[in-house]
């Protein structure tokens, strides 16, 4: 009979997420990833098998609660105008720990992986289609943008995300203070409140 598991799965994806998050993948050795899931060798093989199931499992933990957060922002009405939301989105860039000038894991990973490894790829691609597909129905209720074609909008919800991802990016150096009110509102034609 099998032993039952002796952690939090939750707990110890946590834990990687947040040490690939910071470091990288080539970067993150084995005992500083046990450490940060609070594992033991053997655990971690048993449960993982490897460093790169380990990242996998990371990254999806990054899409159901950081990518999911944000997707649910772009659609929760009670939070006001999809211009609202977005600049609700933007205004979240980069913001947290200074000192941890991580990014996003998103783009750390398009970045880190994204010539070479085809299941980061499949995730990563995922994960920026559904933050697209998002910002498209957040930009359906901005009034500036009533007039605008559904093809305007796909090539605004397009720009909007690799904005957003740059933005991201961009906040790993530290610089994240963006005017999002002023940027926001020339890019969808209405005063942002």
């Amino acid at each position: 009979m099998a032993r039952p598991r002796e952690f939090d799965m939750d707990t110890a994806v946590d834990g990687a997420m947040q040490i690939f998050w910071s470091l990288g993948y080539a970067a993150t050795n084995l005992p500083d990833l046990l450490h940060a899931m609070g594992l033991t060798r053997g655990s971690f093989y048993k449960a993982f098998g490897d460093k790169h199931s380990a990242y996998l499992a990371a990254l999806d933990r990054y899409d159901r609660t950081c990518i999911s957060a944000a997707v649910a922002l772009l659609a929760d009405t009670s939070k006001g105008s999809g211009a609202a939301r977005l600049l609700q989105l933007f205004e979240g860039t980069g913001h947290g720990d200074k000192t941890l000038r991580r990014g996003c894991f998103v783009c750390n990973a398009m970045v880190e992986h994204g010539p070479s490894d085809a299941k980061v790829v499949a995730r990563t691609t995922a994960m920026s289609a559904r933050l697209e597909a998002a910002i498209l129905e957040a930009l359906h209720d901005v009034p500036g943008l009533a007039g605008s074609s559904e093809r305007s909008k796909r090539r605004k919800a397009a720009i909007i995300t690799r904005l957003y991802l740059g933005a991201q990016a961009m906040s790993k150096t530290g610089e994240s203070d963006a005017n999002w009110r002023d940027l926001l509102g020339e890019l969808l034609n209405c005063e942002m409140s």
